[in-house]
This record gives structure tokens, sequence and C-alpha cells, in this order.
């Protein structure tokens, strides 16, 4: 029997509820089809590589100050305090209680009564009680410990969610600043045409006014202007709405002044990422390690629910005093003590039990299949976006051979007008869509500056 007693203890230890969590196999490719398999560097402040001291110093404010980071790290907070709890519950705990009381007994009621019939029962009581309570609960098949793992795995999902949101946060502000210095560009590149397509128009009437052309000639140029006039609003607007976009990424209200954008920049550029090997992308997408942390915990959830099949064992014990004359308090007279084993089994609740069990099973399914997922769209994201990254590359290219040979054309337009071969207002076409041509290549750089941005966030950074 005493033999019983202590190897039933181990037998239910190694019965521990659930197994040790293992990585799922993943539907990860051996390598990239789209983009180079370089190695990708430590994880780092990966905007930096646009060169821009503006963007850098928008990207710091948004990190310092924007709501979405903040709503995250508190919920690393939150996570770290269960995790602590979960530990906590593993340890013997122990309290210290003390109480004083006096107390007067009516003697028309209850023990007062007494008082009138048993000399030296007086209606009066004085009390007083110090003890220290210990208990222990005695994690023989493992559930307080697979509580405390899921209770892990949820705090280290909370810190790469910390890190989602930041690349979130940081990749719409870039993409608005990105959007900014396009529109910046492009109302540049319309007041410069609205200048030439006035001056056309100005040449035109005086070749109405002295019939060298037809009333109708002037159709096209004021059409020409009105277009332009009808753009350049819309343009002022988006760059208003971007600034005030930025402001509120950066944790100010719209209306709040950005100084670092007052004097306008460059549309930024930036090398092509290295995408490094697709498995790299399990530890460096924050996403992708949420869901794997969200199905380890749901795995250690499992466990912690077969816990349940098992008798669930705690110890506990008083030391203390208690005495109602207060002048013997603390003398071995009031001196009190008490031990006790507890049990506590489910025995005829098997039944919701085994409901629990398959609601946690199910609960791991899930976060399997979602993880599973997550990881086949991040590799495609990865692919699509050095995809776009090839072509926009490649439009940018073409474009820049176009505007090179509009400016060769539109130099050559000068020299003519010089030596009076063509008309200034032959000049002013030329020079127009020259700017035309600066504007398409301005358009390829924009888009090639998001395209390197899409493949940071769908590699995680």
């Amino acid at each position: 029997m005493k033999r019983l007693v202590i190897v039933a203890p181990l037998l239910l230890a190694g019965c521990a509820s659930g197994s040790a969590y293992r990585a799922p196999a993943l539907p990860v490719a051996d390598a990239w089809k789209a983009a180079a398999a370089v190695p990708r560097p430590a994880a780092g402040a990966w905007w930096k590589g646009y060169g821009d001291p503006v963007l850098d110093a928008l990207v710091e404010q948004a990190l310092a100050g924007n709501p979405d980071v903040d709503v995250a790290l508190a919920r690393v907070e939150q996570a770290r305090a269960a995790a602590g709890m979960a530990k906590a519950g593993q340890l013997p705990s122990a309290n210290i209680t003390g109480s004083l009381a006096r107390s007067q007994q009516s003697l028309d009621d209850g023990l007062g009564r007494l008082s009138r019939y048993v000399p030296g029962f007086g209606r009066t009581q004085d009390r007083a009680a110090a003890a220290i309570e210990a208990g222990w609960d005695i994690d023989l098949a493992g559930g307080l410990r697979r509580g405390r793992e899921a209770a892990l795995a949820d705090l280290a999902g909370a810190q790469a969610g910390t890190d989602a949101a930041r690349l979130a946060v940081v990749g719409d502000l870039v993409d608005t600043y990105l959007g900014l210095r396009g529109s910046e560009a492009q109302l540049a590149a319309l007041e410069a045409r609205r200048a030439i397509a006035a001056e056309r128009l100005g040449i035109m009437r005086r070749r109405v006014q002295t019939g060298e052309a037809a009333e109708n000639a002037l159709e096209e140029p004021v059409a020409t202007l009105a277009v332009i006039d009808a753009l350049l609003p819309q343009v002022r607007a988006g760059i208003a709405v971007a600034k005030g976009r930025l402001a509120i990424l950066v944790g100010k209200p719209a209306a709040a002044d950005l100084p670092e954008l007052a004097s306008g920049g460059a549309i930024p550029t930036a090398a092509d990422p290295a995408a490094g090997v697709p498995s790299d992308l399990l530890r460096r997408r924050p996403d992708l390690v949420v869901a794997e942390e969200r199905l380890r915990a749901s795995h250690a959830r499992v466990g912690q629910a077969l816990g349940e099949y098992w008798p669930k064992i705690s110890l506990s014990g008083l030391l203390g005093f208690a005495t109602n004359t207060l002048g013997t308090f603390g003398s071995s007279d009031s001196a009190t003590a008490q031990g006790a084993v507890g049990l506590r089994w489910r025995l005829f609740d098997f039944g919701r039990v085994d409901a629990e069990i398959r609601r946690a099973k199910g609960a791991e399914k899930e976060a399997l299949a979602s993880y599973r997922g997550s990881v086949l769209r991040a590799g495609e994201q990865v692919e699509s976006a050095f995809a776009r990254l090839a072509a926009a590359r490649s439009a940018l290219t073409a474009r820049q051979s176009q505007a090179a040979a509009l400016a060769r054309a539109a130099e050559r337009a000068g020299k003519a007008f010089g030596v009076g071969e063509i008309s200034r207002d032959q000049l002013r076409a030329a020079q127009a869509v020259r700017i035309d041509g600066v504007d398409a290549v301005r358009d390829a750089e924009v888009e090639v500056a998001r395209a390197v941005l899409a493949c940071h966030r769908a590699l995680g950074g």
C-alpha cells in the first residue's frame, strides 16, 4: 500500500496531459521563382533603404506615437500578465489573515439568553485571530503546465503582433509618403504644362485676330487648358489628403502641420530587397509568427483540457492563534494548526470533459489550417510583389528612354526656333510633350518605389 502511494503520483505524472508541440509540415517552396535568393540581412530599419531623411523622421514619429502600435503594446502587457498568472498557478500560495472583533449578544436571542441563567456567561464577547494559510495545487497531470505553455505562446504571439502593427503602420506611412511626393511632382508638371498651354492659347488668339488662323483653331488650346485647370484642384486636394493622412499616422490630428514636409522633396528610390529563401518567412513575417504561436497555444490547451480527466490533489495548511480573551492571544493555549489534503475529480462529468476536449481539438485544427493558409498566401505575395517589381523597373527603363528621346527633340526644337525654322507655338508644343515624358517617368518611379515597398511588406520588413 505504501508503495502504491509513492508510485501513483509518478504514474499520473507519466500520463501528463497532451504532448509536446511539434512544428507542422508546411507548404513552403524550396526556392523563389521571381525573387533572387540573396541572403537577407538582420531585421532592422528597412525603410532607410530609400535614403530619405524626411521619411526616416516621420517613421520615427509614427513608431513612437501611432495609436495602433500603442494598442499592440498594451496587448503585450496583458499577455505578459496572463503568463505571470499562469506561472503563479503552479506555485504554492500563502495568505496572512487576521481579525479583531467585539460583539454584544442580545439578551433575548440565541446564546445571549444564557447570560440570564449561566453565571459568568457574559453577553459581550471578544475575538482575536491571526493565521498564515498556505495551499498548493499539485499539477500531477500537467494541466497547469499546459496552461502556462498556452499563456507563453499567447505572449509570444502578442509580441509578434506588435511587430505586425509596426510593419503595417510603417508600410502605410511609406506608401502615403511616396504618393505625396509623386503628387507634388505631378503638380509641378501640371503647372509647367499650364504655363505652356496658356502661352500657346495666347499665341493662337493673336493668330486668329490677325487672320492667320480660323476661329475654330482656338478649340484645341482652350480644351487643353480646361483639362489642366480641372486636374490642378484634384492634385492639390490629393496632396492635402496625403499630408493629413501622414499626420494621423504619426499620431497627430489631420489638421496638424508637419514641418518636415514644408520644403518638398524628390521621389525616393530604393534597391531591390534581399528575398532570402522561402523558409525565412516563417520567422521573419510577423503574421506567420502570430499564426504559429496561436497554433502552439491551441495545442497546449488541448493538453490542458485532457488534464481534466485526472484527479486534482491539493495541499493546504494553517498556523495561527485564535482566542476569545485578548489577554491570552499568542499563548500556547490560543495556538491553532490545521493540515489537509484535498481531492477533486470530475468522475461523473466526463461527458462535459469530452466536449471541452473536442472543442480544444477543433480550435487546434482551425489554427493549423489558418497557419497553413497564411504560409501559402505569404509565398504568393512575395512572388507577386517581385514580379510586379520587375515589371515596374522594365516600364521605368522604357519611360526613361522615351523621356530622353523627347528631351532631345525639345532641344532640337529650341535650336530650330533660334534660327527661325519653327514658330514659338511649335517650340512650346515640343516642350509640352517633353514635360509629358518627364511626367510619365515620375509615374514609373512611384510605381517602382511602391513595388519595392510591396516586396518589403511581403517579406515581413
